[in-house]
């Protein structure tokens, strides 16, 4: 099979898959929005705060803080100076739409490269630093799903579609240190030492913790009282499910795995929802349009540069 042929099957597998996770999404689902309340849902609404919903806003907000140290460890690497409230809007808004427009972290890696370039050497091999950066972006999440396989089987044994998905996803570490391990020319660019690796390791489990309890801060806000160890695993079976799917932000893949395991808890759909529906404005839109004036900023002004 000629490259150009293979290149088109995976674009096709691309857009195939995830419209076929949707499909098995939507008839799944259909048995648990049948019997959805929807005065309820607006009774739960009209009980929240304004207080409450700020609070919900700050949890989203501090939740990408420990993706913040990515972009710390990018400036260590080039070598170079920024300050600490430019290296935070940048890291923001790199991180707040690689987290909205999904796709392997695609447009988190292409700020990232706009941002530094101008302040890297030409010399200095930048963008596959920043890819290869990006490779570490899943190894949390691949450690706390084997640690879910070890210490939580109650859901996997429940969801088999989850269960092939958190396996994959706990592979992901593994596979990706023995690549390391075996290719001595990925770690072969300037100023790239091994000892980030155990940096970037912490950084991405923290990362997806942070998650974690930014989800379970939600859930108490919302009057659902349930153990930082009990959702933590359908939270995380979630996120596989959704990173599996290939679907921008997991949505509905993670939704409907999330659905299910609250269930287990007792908990109404209803408010199983309005949980998912402040995460995901709370993670993922709000700091991406927070961010988008200084995106908007950087964009004029490489526009500008390039035509001077």
């Amino acid at each position: 099979m000629s490259i150009i042929k293979k290149k088109h099957v995976v674009t096709i597998a691309k857009v195939v898959f995830p419209l076929v996770i949707l499909g098995i999404i939507y008839f799944e689902a259909q048995g648990i929005m049948k019997d959805f309340n929807w005065s309820l849902l607006n009774l739960y609404m009209d009980r929240l705060s304004v207080r409450h919903i700020i609070y919900i806003f700050i949890l989203g907000f501090i939740a990408l803080f420990p993706m913040y140290y990515y972009d710390v460890i990018l400036v260590k690497l080039f070598k170079i100076e920024i300050s600490n409230k430019k290296l935070f809007w940048m890291s923001l808004s790199a991180n707040g739409y690689s987290n909205l427009v999904g796709f392997g972290g695609v447009a988190g890696a292409t700020l990232r490269s706009l941002y530094y370039r101008r302040y890297v050497h030409n010399d200095v091999p930048y963008i596959k630093i920043i890819a290869k950066l990006s490779l570490f972006y899943l190894t949390g999440l691949s450690i706390l799903s084997f640690l879910i396989i070890l210490f939580d089987g109650r859901f996997l044994n429940e969801m088999k579609m989850a269960k092939i998905a958190v396996i994959a996803v706990a592979a992901y570490t593994p596979i990706l240190f023995v690549i390391f391990s075996l290719r001595k020319s990925t770690w072969s660019l300037e100023n790239v030492k091994k000892s980030y690796l155990g940096e970037l390791l912490l950084i991405s489990f923290f990362e997806w913790l942070f998650v974690v309890i930014c989800i379970w801060g939600i859930s108490n806000i919302l009057g659902v009282h349930i153990s930082l160890l009990s959702i933590l695993p359908i939270v995380i079976l979630s996120s596989c499910v959704g990173i599996i799917s290939m679907i921008p932000g997991g949505i509905g893949s993670f939704d409907f795995v999330f659905l299910i395991g609250m269930e287990f808890y007792g908990v109404q759909a209803e408010l199983c929802l309005l949980i998912l529906l402040f995460y995901r404005l709370s993670y993922y839109l709000f700091p991406a349009i927070l961010s988008t004036p200084f995106v908007l900023k950087e964009l004029f002004r490489n526009q500008r540069t390039n035509y001077l």
